[in-house]
């Protein structure tokens, strides 16, 4: 079990192994911005865990896995296996990033998942934002605009939960009655449940 108390920051293209009944835990995320992408696999029995946590630095969230507080927007997000628990930062009284996918921003539009895709695993993505909240699985809460992107299930079992306002799957809230991002769900098999924010 290894536990890292700082931001954990992907560079370039990584591929994450976790190890069968073993734990990694992201007290601060799993940054993926940018060009960068993460891939996750799990071994044969599939009980290897990742649990991450979205931070807060200012007027801005990160996602669990995603986006940061300096660059809200995420790179590419690909879950083979797996057992992922991923819960994006929340400002006090504000906006939420997404459990996976873009972070939150108080003052700034959300930031944009721009590419996650789930084969298998177990997925549990939350976002918690009290006023306005990211999506479980998408785009981050923003005090204008909310986040998006892309976003494809092609198996396992997912659960993801939008906080205040936000969608399970897809985007983020948008500040001052604005709209959510737009963008593109695709599921073609697994078991998913997909639950809105509070209002």
């Amino acid at each position: 079990n290894v536990t890292i108390s700082e931001p954990i920051t992907v560079n370039g293209e990584v591929h994450l192994i976790l190890t069968n009944g073993c734990t990694l835990t992201a007290e601060k995320g799993i940054v993926v911005t940018s060009t960068n992408s993460l891939t996750i696999y799990a071994q044969t029995n599939g009980t290897g865990t990742l649990t991450a946590t979205g931070t807060v630095d200012g007027n801005n969230a990160s996602a669990g896995i995603g986006g940061s507080t300096a660059s809200l927007d995420s790179g590419t997000i690909t879950i083979h296996g797996g057992v992922i628990n991923a819960t994006g930062g929340s400002i006090s009284l504000s906006n939420s990033g997404a459990g996976i996918g873009g972070g939150g921003s108080s003052s700034g539009n959300g930031g944009t998942a721009n590419s996650i895709t789930i084969y298998g695993g177990d997925v549990t993505a939350t976002s918690k934002g009290i006023q306005g909240g990211g999506a479980g699985i998408g785009g981050g809460a923003g005090g204008y605009n909310g986040g998006a992107g892309n976003i494809t299930i092609r198996g396992g079992t997912v659960r993801a939960t939008g906080g205040k306002f936000g969608a399970g799957i897809g985007g983020g809230t948008g500040g001052m009655n604005q709209q959510s991002g737009n963008g593109t769900v695709t599921i073609s098999g697994g078991e998913v449940t997909a639950v809105g924010g509070s209002n």
